[in-house]
C-alpha cells in the first residue's frame, strides 16, 4: 500500500490486510462504524474507488489525523488508481483471536469483483440444511456455479482454537497430575507424622485430651504445610506467569480471581488429604498404642 504524499522510493510501503466485501458484510457481522460511512449500492465499478479501514489501520498509518478522505494505492489490486477512505470501523478479530488490532482495509465487491466468494448468513436457520439451500439459490442464477464448504461460525471458531485448546488440555492434564501428587504428598507426610506421634497422641488421650482436639491438631499440621506450599507457589507463579501470557485468552497473567481460586482448590485438597490421617489419629486406642510401644 502506498499512501498519498508518501515517497515510495525512500520508504518501505506499509503492509495491510485486505478483504473484498459487500455492503451488508459489516451489518451481518456486527461491526461498528466509528466515523464516515460504509459501502452503499451506488458504489459501482464505474464510480471512484473507495475503501473502509479499521481503527488499527487508522492509528498505524494516519496517527493524529482523520483518515476519512485520505487516499492510497494497493499495487496488488486489479483496479488501478487512487482509493479514497470513506469510513472507519471498530477493530474486530477477523484474522486472529489473539489480536484485534491488525490493520485491515475493506474494498467494495461491486467495485473489485472477486473470483471466489464467501457468503455469511445470519438468522435462525438449520446448519445442516444451509449448504443445500444456498446451492439451490446460487445455481438458480448459474447452474455451473460451484458451492462448497458450508460451516457455522461456531465451527470456524472451534477450528481456529484447536491448537490453543490442545495446549490448554495438556496444561490442565499436567496441573491435575501435579494436584494429585500434591494431595498424595500431603497425605503421606501427615500419615508419617501421625505414626511418629502416635505415642504422644496416646498419652494425650490417656490424660483426658478431647478426641476432637486431636483431630484439629492433625488437620492444623496439614494446613500449615499447605499454607507454606501455597505461599511459595504464589510467589513462583507471580514470577513466571508472564511466560503463560501467549496461552491465555480473555484472562490476564496476573488475574487475582484465578490466583484466589487456585489457592482455594489447593487448600481443599490439603484438607481432604489430611482428613483420613486426622481421623485415624482421633480413633487411636491409647492402651493398645502404649502397650505396643
Amino acid at each position: 500500500m502506498i499512501r498519498e504524499g508518501q515517497d515510495a522510493q525512500s520508504s518501505q510501503p506499509p503492509l495491510i490486510n485486505t478483504s473484498i466485501v459487500s455492503p451488508e458484510y459489516f451489518h451481518v457481522l456486527g461491526m461498528t462504524l466509528i466515523r464516515g460511512r460504509l459501502f452503499v449500492d451506488q458504489d459501482l465499478e464505474d464510480t471512484p474507488s473507495i475503501a473502509v479501514i479499521n481503527q488499527a489501520a487508522a492509528h498505524t498509518y494516519w496517527p493524529n489525523q482523520d483518515p476519512v478522505g485520505k487516499r492510497f494505492i494497493v499495487r496488488s489490486r486489479a483496479k488501478p488508481g487512487w482509493t479514497t477512505i470513506v469510513g472507519v470501523i471498530a477493530d474486530a478479530r477477523t484474522e486472529s483471536l489473539a489480536d484485534a488490532g491488525i490493520p485491515q482495509v475493506y474494498f467494495d465487491i461491486y467495485q473489485r469483483p472477486a473470483k471466489f466468494l464467501a457468503f455469511y448468513l445470519r438468522g435462525q436457520v438449520d446448519p445442516s440444511a444451509i449448504l443445500a439451500q444456498v446451492r439451490t439459490q446460487i445455481q438458480s442464477v448459474g447452474a455451473e456455479l460451484p458451492v462448497f464448504r458450508a460451516e457455522t461460525l461456531d465451527d470456524v471458531l472451534s477450528s481456529s482454537l484447536s491448537v490453543r485448546r490442545f495446549s490448554m488440555e495438556m496444561v490442565a492434564l499436567f496441573a491435575a497430575t501435579a494436584l494429585l501428587l500434591a494431595g498424595l504428598g500431603i497425605y503421606g507426610t501427615i500419615s508419617y507424622l501421625v505414626n511418629e506421634q502416635s505415642r504422644e497422641i496416646a498419652i494425650r488421650l490417656a490424660l483426658g485430651a478431647q478426641r476432637r482436639n486431636i483431630f484439629k491438631m492433625v488437620l492444623r499440621q496439614g494446613l500449615t504445610l499447605a499454607a507454606a506450599g501455597s505461599g511459595a507457589g504464589l510467589v513462583g507463579a507471580l514470577i513466571v506467569s508472564h511466560l503463560m501470557a501467549g496461552l491465555l485468552y480473555g484472562v490476564l497473567p496476573y488475574d487475582l480471581s484465578t490466583f484466589a481460586g487456585v489457592t482455594a482448590v489447593l487448600t481443599a485438597v490439603a484438607i481432604a488429604a489430611s482428613y483420613i490421617p486426622a481421623l485415624r489419629a482421633m480413633r487411636l486406642d491409647p492402651i493398645t498404642t502404649l502397650h505396643s510401644e
